[in-house]
């Protein structure tokens, strides 16, 4: 049955019979994000009479994008012809074949339908090996060489974001790419922090070189969205999630990783009030020592340092302090919504420091400010320094207490593990 061809924006969803001469259509509102199906008319809000139908059968959640169905009954939920069982789960999809007590057509009582959606695109993708473990929502993102889609764990019923990797044609780009995926998941797979986004699992296909990286869903979008809605400048907010971001960051420089594409883009967070910070894409880190400098020009241009453009950045390479740079530049635009520097490629910018002036920011916070967007790497400050600074430091043992008390109520005591003695 081909999906509708109408959309009505009051709903999210719908059932059509498969068998229209004993049922009508059922519609599923957007103001109703939970649909209860079973027998009991006092208690569900779609009644199905059948007797292979149980008393509370099933339900279906909404969260605005995703449709969940949660089976509980004793006949059955099936879903394209496979019955979920008691107390298992799967998302729906458009265009999915759902049934209530039997697969089987009925002369009466005939609870087949087909599921549409009214208000995402769901799309399949050939991912193999992943399904095994993962099921596919919607799509919430989309880059160059890939998209990220909402997915959730067959095993756990959590949802997850896939990062879904395919290799462009031309080889020196898959070539690239690849490389890109490969220092991704060297680095993700071997931290853990609660400000770093968690990769959970990696499946690799052969056929194409492709890759699918399932990670950690983080629901509030990211710091751009934030910052465009000037839902940062305030010093009090821009100064947790800076902590946040020192102490992500601080932590990657001790275990010898510099992040080279901070940029708000790239720091995702919750939709708690203040957020949760998680700092994510890794594509272009890499793992520092002391034999090999960073030589190579990356990261989005108005958050580089100044000297990955200088001769000298070519030859003696640039090392953690660069991130610093890229982190000073953060800051001033949450405050601002400005970018300090005319944005042209030069190893001395000049820094408009005037629009911190008009922001009214505190003589602390331009300092702090100051201090990371220093041109001479010699003077900047360090990222695990920041938090040591005045405008930081007040507050520095207020935050731990919050997050502590946050990821408790998560239940993330794994985030908690790892080592703290960088602050020291």
């Amino acid at each position: 049955m081909d999906a509708p061809n109408f959309i009505d924006h009051d709903l999210w969803g719908s059932l059509h019979p498969c068998n229209a001469t004993n049922l009508l259509r059922i519609d599923f509102f957007t103001i109703n994000s939970l649909i209860k199906i079973g027998r009991n008319p006092l208690t569900n809000s779609i009644v199905l009479p059948g007797p292979r139908v149980s008393n509370r059968h099933c339900e279906i959640v909404w969260d605005h994008k995703t449709a969940v169905v949660t089976d509980f009954s004793s006949n059955g939920t099936w879903v394209n012809g496979v019955k979920l069982g008691m107390n298992q789960f799967c998302i729906l999809k458009d265009g999915d074949h759902i049934a209530f007590g039997t697969a089987m057509p009925q002369e009466t009582d005939d609870y087949r339908f087909i599921f549409h959606t009214h208000k995402t695109s769901l799309q399949e993708y050939d991912l193999g090996e992943l399904y095994k473990h993962y099921q596919l929502a919607h799509k919430i993102g989309e880059g160059s060489f890939g998209t990220v889609s909402k997915g959730m764990s067959l095993e756990t019923g959590e949802f997850v974001a896939i990062k879904i990797i395919k290799l462009p044609k031309e080889f020196g780009k898959a070539r690239t790419v690849k490389r890109n995926m490969a220092r991704e998941v060297n680095i993700m797979s071997n931290v853990n922090h609660p400000n770093i986004c968690a990769l959970k699992d990696v499946f690799h296909h052969d056929n194409d070189g492709s890759m699918n990286l399932v990670m950690e869903l983080v629901d509030g979008g990211n710091l751009l969205e934030a910052i465009d809605k000037d839902l940062t400048r305030h010093e009090d907010m821009a100064r947790h999630i800076t902590w946040q971001i020192c102490d992500a960051v601080g932590y990657l420089h001790q275990l010898g990783v510099t992040h080279r594409d901070l940029k708000p883009e790239n720091i995702l967070l919750t939709k708690h009030d203040p957020p949760l910070v998680k700092v994510a894409d890794f594509g272009l880190a890499k793992v520092v020592d002391n034999l090999t400098m960073l030589r190579t020009n990356c990261g989005t241009s108005c958050y580089r340092a100044p000297e990955t453009y200088s001769r000298r950045a070519r030859v003696d390479g640039y090392d953690y302090l660069a991130d610093s740079w890229s982190l000073g530049v953060v800051v001033f635009v949450m405050l601002t919504n400005e970018f300090p520097t005319d944005g042209k490629l030069t190893a001395d910018p000049k820094i408009k420091w005037s629009l911190l002036d008009k922001a009214g920011v505190t003589p602390d916070v331009r300092d702090f400010i100051e201090c990371l967007l220093q041109a001479d790497v010699t003077s900047r400050m360090t990222v695990r320094c920041a938090p040591g600074h005045a405008w930081m430091k007040c507050k520095v043992a207020e935050f731990c207490r919050w997050r502590d008390r946050l990821l408790d109520t998560l239940e993330k005591n794994r985030d908690a593990l790892y080592d703290e003695a960088y602050r020291k």
